[in-house]
């Protein structure tokens, strides 16, 4: 059943009532709350949100945004749960279990993961540019993309390192909130994990409550520019998946609508299971006429 993300409105949005109110206008089973609702906005949401038709399906970490922090400052990547200093990963720490929490209060079934990144010059201007002039697939940007990936994995260690020190006193806190953490595939080539990480960390904790968060619009730009293969994630995962970020997305841009970009959505159709949570998740800004008719295309695709 679909779900939408906060995230196409939250970030214009000051009131957490009338952004639920605009929410239950579409034709949707839940919702995703994420990273850009401040604390203010969900002490507005939280009780009309357990009387509301819709079910909290998941949650985006962080979330909500710090109290401390401006709305604008909201991102799953605020604090960086592989991060090699201590004190900034325990803090990463804290606020999710503060997310964990909040999913457990709400019933909501997992919370979303970003797991960090690898501190490396990723030369990521580049790298577009090989793409923007039809260069990408050319000897001279395959070695640039080999030498980025091998500098990656040379310097990931103490980054995974971190990350599982993190991860081992998370999923025991998820299991006790009866909480799936789902571990989301990432759009920069730098950030954790990639395609063959995931491993790593679900036979650290095999049997815990711990998944694949498959992302649609990110799988398919690191394919267009041929660092990995979008399918190769939900078929190496596919036991493990949880739910999957739909969006659409053209070349470098995701977030998209889905139906107007280039993914192809019966790939996906395949490996979505009965339990699978499907979410929505569209750029801040798209219109709700684009969020209507991107519901609808899903359910025409028998995506729901």
């Amino acid at each position: 059943m679909l779900a939408l993300s906060t995230s196409w409105k939250s970030k214009e949005s000051n009131d957490g009532e009338i952004l639920l109110q605009t929410l239950e206008g579409f034709d949707i089973y839940g919702v995703e709350l994420e990273y850009r609702i401040n604390d203010a906005m969900f002490k507005q949401m939280r009780a009309p949100l357990k009387r509301s038709r819709l079910k909290v399906v998941s949650i985006h970490n962080f979330f909500p945004i710090p109290s401390d922090m401006p709305h604008s400052h909201g991102g799953g990547d605020l604090f960086l749960l592989s991060h090699p200093d201590n004190e900034e990963r325990q803090r990463a720490v804290q606020y999710t279990i503060k997310s964990i929490e909040h999913a457990n209060d709400l019933e909501a079934t997992a919370v979303v993961l970003h797991c960090g990144y690898v501190d490396m010059n990723p030369e990521i201007d580049k790298l577009y540019q090989y793409l923007e002039t039809n260069q990408i697939h050319s000897e001279e940007a395959q070695a640039f993309i080999n030498q980025k990936l091998t500098d990656f994995k040379k310097q990931k260690s103490k980054h995974v390192d971190s990350l599982l020190f993190s991860l081992d006193r998370l999923v025991r806190m998820a299991e006790k909130q009866n909480v799936l953490l789902g571990l989301e595939n990432r759009y920069h080539y730098y950030e954790l994990p990639h395609i063959d990480d995931f491993e790593i960390f679900f036979s650290e904790f095999k049997g815990g409550s711990i998944g694949y968060w498959h992302d649609t619009g990110h799988a398919h730009v690191n394919e267009t520019l041929t660092i990995s293969q979008h399918e190769d994630f939900l078929k190496t995962y596919y036991d493990s998946l949880i739910g999957i970020h739909l969006h659409d997305a053209m070349g470098l841009e995701d977030h998209l609508a889905p139906g107007t970009g280039e993914i192809d959505f019966e790939r996906i159709k395949s490996y979505i299971k009965d339990d699978t949570l499907l979410v929505i998740e569209l750029k801040p800004g798209t219109p709700d006429s684009e969020v209507s008719q991107s519901i609808q295309f899903l359910h025409e695709k028998g995506i729901s």
